[in-house]
């Protein structure tokens, strides 16, 4: 097994080009479902953008997770613990679990003292040993019946009578008491279902826990009566579950995750290579976002990826989009742009920019100036157990009158080596910026 670090040191693998092949296919795939969510700039469409090949070395680029490939396992971490000196990989799944908590989309059932008593310490039996149990919790508490549309051949007319089936196969032959119906009864063998257990029997295919295998086994015996058959990204898609079952919401969601980066021969379920691969930044956009909206939605509206203006208004061009725009509730008109960067701020004692990127600055400011907002936020994750100082750019506009924004760059506690501690602490952080 190789353990690396986002953008971190370049290790040896025993097959580059079997590797480089699944990423491509997995790429391809991943492209026929694109969200717009997920795109990063500077993303090539044409190459995957996971790992860096040299010769027999990789290097990994901005996704963690891990891929596995025949018999062997990748396992990407992400930068924030590079540089730990001795990295606790117990720990850093309990952050990355926690930062899924808040996002939403992804989302997996867990809470922190599950995962504190796990004994479980590499990535992929960890998220097969959270789904296993959600799917066993949800089929076994909540069986789920749905109208499933069928065609049949009936002697007795049921639902509604496909008058071009019938002429095709039944008056051409000959046969005109056979009549071909179009009807939807009620049953468990249904479509959610059926994706459940192909999705139940992807995963036993690829743990070696032997509880994993027990809570599958399960999972597929009490779907014993459910038609197995191979299930894709579109199935999942079209699937509709009454609002009153939020829990196989969550389950449809975890099932879109696994088949929708994974490649498998059409019908089997024996296959070695899969993978789980999340792109850093969004999940860091994602997770503060999240977390301003379940703590301060009382004091302020949260808008995330808002885009409905334009820098250009003739021609409307050049569409903006804000990570997170914040909206004071009291009345006062306080607006705030939020930018995150996922970006490791380390500079000189002497740099007046502060470990900022000049271009970073000039999006966010000309967003600024076009929405009429004086305050940005440039959130950074923390690099230490200490805070760096929060810095603070002023820009006064050469128009008359001077208008002034604030711009404030700001380290927020990601990561701790205590936990338990980011939580308080990035609630501390938040309530002293956003005091109304």
């Amino acid at each position: 097994m190789s353990l690396i670090f986002e953008y971190g040191k370049r290790v040896e693998i025993k097959n580059p080009a079997g590797l480089k092949q699944l990423l491509r296919n997995i790429w391809s795939e991943r492209l026929l479902e694109t969200n717009e969510n997920e795109q990063i700039e500077g993303e090539d469409l044409k190459n995957q953008p996971f790992i860096q090949f040299d010769g027999n070395q990789i290097k990994a680029n901005n996704y963690v997770g891990f891929i596995q490939n025949d018999d062997e396992l990748i396992e990407i971490y992400p930068k924030v613990f590079s540089h730990l000196e001795n990295p606790n990989k117990n720990l850093m799944l309990r952050h990355i679990f926690y930062w899924f908590s808040y996002c939403r989309k992804w989302r997996f059932p867990f809470n922190q003292a599950n995962l504190d008593n796990l004994d479980i310490d590499r990535f992929p039996e960890l998220i097969i040993y959270l789904v296993a149990n959600q799917f066993l919790e949800t089929v076994s508490n909540h069986p789920l019946m749905q109208y499933h549309p069928v065609e049949e051949t009936l002697t007795t007319p049921r639902g509604s009578i496909n008058f071009s089936r019938y002429i095709n196969k039944s008056l051409v032959r000959g046969n005109h008491h056979l009549i071909e119906c179009d009807h939807e009864p009620f049953l468990f063998d249904n479509k959610v279902n059926r994706i459940i257990k192909y999705c139940a029997r992807l995963l036993m295919s690829q743990t070696g826990f032997a509880e994993n295998q027990r809570l599958l086994q399960e999972v597929v015996f009490i779907l014993d009566e459910v038609e197995d058959t191979p299930i894709n990204i579109h199935d999942i898609n079209s699937a509709n579950v009454n609002a009153f079952y939020d829990d196989y919401q969550l389950v449809l969601e975890m099932c879109k995750s696994i088949v929708n980066q994974q490649i498998y021969a059409h019908g089997s379920y024996d296959n070695s290579q899969w993978c789980l691969l999340f792109p850093m930044e969004y999940i860091f956009e994602d997770f503060v976002a999240g977390f301003l909206e379940a703590h301060f939605s009382d004091q302020w509206k949260v808008e995330y990826q808002k885009s409905n203006a334009y820098l250009s208004t003739n021609p409307q061009a050049f569409q903006m989009q804000h990570d997170i725009f914040l909206t004071a509730r009291n009345g006062s008109g306080r607006e705030i742009i939020v930018d995150t960067k996922y970006k490791l701020r380390e500079y000189p004692a002497n740099d007046l920019k502060k470990g900022v990127s000049q271009s970073d600055l000039y999006q966010v400011i000309s967003y600024a100036y076009r929405r009429g907002c004086s305050e940005v936020f440039l959130i950074y994750p923390n690099t230490t157990e200490s805070l760096k100082d929060s810095e603070k750019f002023e820009i006064v506009s050469g128009f008359q009158g001077g208008q002034v924004i604030t711009a404030k760059v700001i380290d927020i506690p990601f990561w701790s080596l205590n936990l338990n501690r980011v939580e308080a602490e990035l609630k501390k952080v938040w309530s002293g910026l956003l005091r109304v």
